[in-house]
């Protein structure tokens, strides 16, 4: 390994920033050097040599001050409420760490959390960390084809499912118990009996090594094969109450709202992590017809007194079908992240939340935010530097070019390890040398315009009509406001000519046929306006809904045509 001293500073890349920054968590064994790099590649580790531990720093150091304040509102799926203090987390903690190490999990070893969002998969996540075991938490209504891929990849002695539906409908198959993997329903008696003989234990933490992997997070597999993300343990706590402070600038008093699936790298970071490491409330509220985006939401806003909401632009866009929210005067910041922001969706938030409103794109491999700013047009976050360069080249693009956006050098603490099936396939995937100088590749496609950049989405789904390179953000974004229309996906088609060209998946609102005809005109009208000739459709299909994930996230791909 190469070391970098605290001195190194590459393009305003400061070491000692994050030294600075590791002061924020407890360390049982202070690190020796912020960050060292591989001789050949681009992996690096963070705080070399220290040893720390998340649920610790989650839970434990809080409970002198703290242990009374409320850790967790659980709003269940029936839009019930319920609160769990820290002491009373650390405690559930505890028995459930104690009975795993009963069962035989010890550090290093994988567990597989197939939960619902409730206070138990957090509990189930921080009790991992205690005792130094790899969490795999998968969304609870997954497929039982891709569990079963991630089963057999990670390769868990332990998976943590919950048979209960819980307004979820039908549940996926769960593998049966093997040799090599005990399967436990946490809805089951039994299961509370086990656990019940364990309550008042305390199970000591294990101290890891900074960069030892805390979790396994395995990309949703939209663009190929699902990738099992590792993460480390030290770096992870450090960047995630480093961007509380400095990005998304929480006081001591926050109660937060996440509405994406603890499945998720959002839900990880900022639904479970991030706010307990901070000693904040945290809201889990789970999937179900009672707490879908819209009036309940605003509701739990102000019963609940949040002052910070994270979600995506999709669910925006469903709650604002319901109308303009009361009242929500305890909401200081909305957060979005997970897609492109449209204009329509930033002007209706501007126009009827009356809140501030960052918009922040991240990916489950950077663990935090990569870029922030106010609407669409973004900056890079502290610390780090991104450029857009040429797809075959890999020469910088022109101001108003588009092209693959790049991290230089390092993403960071907090950031991917490694992937699980290697660091070769990881190099490979995701760094490329340039002059001498790392590249992290998002395989995004983004523009620069006034100095600011704008993402547009995917690489792959950049549309290419004879040679013209259009993104379907930009499409989307060109209709979406349209008068008429509730939402509209742009996916390709194939075309024997042009190779591919535009089709459209369009919601309106109780159109009939001849009305849809006049929008197809519109629509058609406004795009070579906007867009050029070339983006205009092959295939317009209107539809009732799009397939959607419970925080209002369009499943594209559910949309080949």
């Amino acid at each position: 390994m190469t070391m970098l001293t605290m001195h190194d500073d590459r393009d305003g890349f400061s070491l000692a920033f994050w030294q600075q920054e590791a002061r924020r968590i407890h360390w049982q064994r202070p690190f020796r050097q912020v960050m060292s790099l591989t001789e050949r590649g681009p992996r690096c580790r963070w705080f070399a040599d220290g040893r720390t531990n998340l649920c610790f720093n989650a839970l434990d150091r809080h409970l002198d001050r703290r242990g009374e304040r409320c850790a967790i509102i659980h709003r269940d799926y029936q839009g019930q409420t319920h609160r769990l203090s820290y002491r009373e987390l650390w405690q559930q903690v505890n028995a459930l760490s104690s009975l795993m190490i009963h069962w035989g999990i010890k550090p290093g070893d994988r567990v597989l959390i197939a939960l619902p969002m409730t206070p138990q998969a957090a509990v189930a996540m921080l009790a991992c960390a205690r005792i130094g075991a790899v969490h795999v938490v998968v969304y609870s209504a997954m497929t039982g084809d891709a569990l079963a891929q991630r089963i057999a990849a990670c390769r868990p002695l332990l998976l943590l499912h919950h048979g209960d539906p819980r307004g979820r409908g039908i549940l996926p198959p769960v593998p049966p118990s093997s040799e090599t993997m005990r399967v436990v329903d946490t809805a089951t008696a039994e299961f509370a009996e086990h656990l019940a003989r364990h309550q008042g234990q305390i199970a000591p933490c294990v101290w890891l090594e900074s960069s030892q992997p805390s979790h396994i997070l395995f990309t949703s597999g939209t663009t190929g094969t699902p990738k099992g993300i590792v993460r480390d343990t030290g770096g992870y706590a450090v960047a995630l109450l480093a961007s509380l402070h400095h990005l998304f600038r929480f006081g001591d008093d926050e109660i937060c709202f996440t509405s994406a699936d603890v499945g998720w790298v959002t839900g990880h970071s900022y639904g479970v992590y991030a706010p307990l490491l901070a000693g904040l409330t945290t809201v889990m509220c789970e999937a179900s017809p009672a707490n879908a985006p819209g009036q309940s939401w605003w509701q739990m806003i102000d019963a609940l007194g949040i002052t910070r909401v994270l979600t995506i632009a999709g669910a925006i866009r469903l709650a604002r079908q319901q109308g303009a929210p009361r009242g929500l005067s305890s909401l200081r910041t909305l957060y979005l992240a997970g897609e492109p922001l449209d204009d329509a969706t930033e002007q209706w938030v501007k126009n009827h939340l009356a809140v501030r409103c960052e918009n922040h794109y991240w990916q489950t491999e950077s663990g935090w935010p990569l870029l922030a700013g106010e609407g669409s047009a973004l900056n890079a976050v502290f610390s780090r530097r991104v450029d857009i360069v040429h797809p075959g080249t890999h020469q910088p693009c022109a101001e108003g070019v588009a092209g693959l956006l790049v991290v230089k050098d390092t993403l960071g603490p907090g950031a991917m390890l490694t992937l699980w099936d290697g660091d070769e396939a990881h190099d490979r995937q995701y760094w490329i040398n340039i002059a001498g100088r790392w590249h992290y590749l998002t395989h995004d496609c983004a523009v620069r315009q006034n100095g600011r950049i704008v993402v547009r989405g995917r690489m792959d789904e950049v549309i290419n009509v004879g040679g013209k390179r259009v993104a379907t953000a930009e499409i989307e974004n060109a209709l979406t406001g349209l008068e008429g229309i509730v939402e509209v996906v742009a996916t390709r088609v194939p075309h024997h000519l042009l190779g591919e060209m535009v089709a459209l998946y369009v919601v309106t609102q109780d159109s009939d046929a001849q009305q849809q005809e006049i929008l197809k005109q519109q629509i058609r009208e406004t795009l070579t306006a906007r867009c050029g000739r070339h983006v205009l459709p092959r295939r317009i299909y209107f539809r009732q809904s799009l397939p959607k994930t419970f925080s209002g996230k369009i499943v594209r791909r559910m949309l080949a045509v």
